[in-house]
């Protein structure tokens, strides 16, 4: 329509505005029940993953241990059981047993084993010659070890102890001092006695110069399982 100026007017409504959805609030509570329901699932799994994951490390390393402490166990059986074939090969004569894990000219005794050689040379030569062959002067460190030499030879034979001079203390190739509670060293080490020989079972002084046989030691490896039998 036109009003008196000749002006179309437009009759516009205004419009109420479309009323929003409405959620059912029961619909809502249950989605929440749900997805904290997921959470608490999917929580549980993690928990138990974890769970899982603490026991197979445990059982491994209790397994490695056991398995460990069984080998340990069975090496020193098979130590003991071998250096008895070795004194019943010794008894006839044979001192040498394929069980040993020391070399043919090597004795077999606790933990180590024990060269003897018949070669006159000086402390230091000695000591060298040890060396070369993977070794080290004897050390009679234990009364058992004592006892051991003591019934192996009746040879005068260097040993691992030396001192820097005539007022210092005497000490092992390895740097441990020679403890007197242990052995008390023969003899009233004279001025410059500064090595150690060991004779008809105790250790003497003597001058690092003189020509003496000698016996060497090194760690033994495992008995040979396989040989015992």
């Amino acid at each position: 329509m036109q009003d008196e100026d000749g002006y179309v007017m437009l009759n516009i409504k205004t419009r109420e505005p479309a009323a929003l959805t409405s959620v059912d609030p029961a619909s809502s509570s249950l989605w929440r029940v749900t997805a904290l329901t997921l959470l608490i699932l999917c929580m549980g799994m993690v928990v138990g993953l974890v769970a899982l994951g603490i026991m197979s490390v445990t059982q491994q390393n209790l397994l490695q241990a056991e398995k460990e402490n069984l080998s340990g166990t069975l090496q020193k059986l098979a130590k003991h059981f071998c250096q008895d074939l070795i004194k019943q090969s010794e008894s006839k004569g044979n001192f040498y047993h394929q069980c040993s894990p020391c070399e043919t000219n090597w004795r077999y005794y606790g933990d180590g084993c024990y060269g003897f050689f018949k070669r006159n040379l000086t402390w230091d030569e000695s000591r060298q010659y040890c060396i070369n062959m993977n070794a080290t002067l004897l050390k009679t460190a234990s009364q058992n070890i004592l006892e051991y030499i003591k019934s192996r030879t009746a040879l005068i034979r260097w040993v691992g102890l030396s001192r820097q001079n005539s007022n210092g203390v005497w000490m092992w190739e390895d740097g441990s001092v020679y403890s007197k509670s242990m052995f008390e060293l023969s003899g009233d080490g004279k001025e410059n006695m500064k090595c150690a020989y060991f004779h008809n079972g105790k250790i003497h002084p003597s001058l690092c110069e003189n020509k003496y046989y000698l016996m060497c030691e090194r760690k033994a490896g495992m008995a040979k399982v396989d040989k015992l039998l």
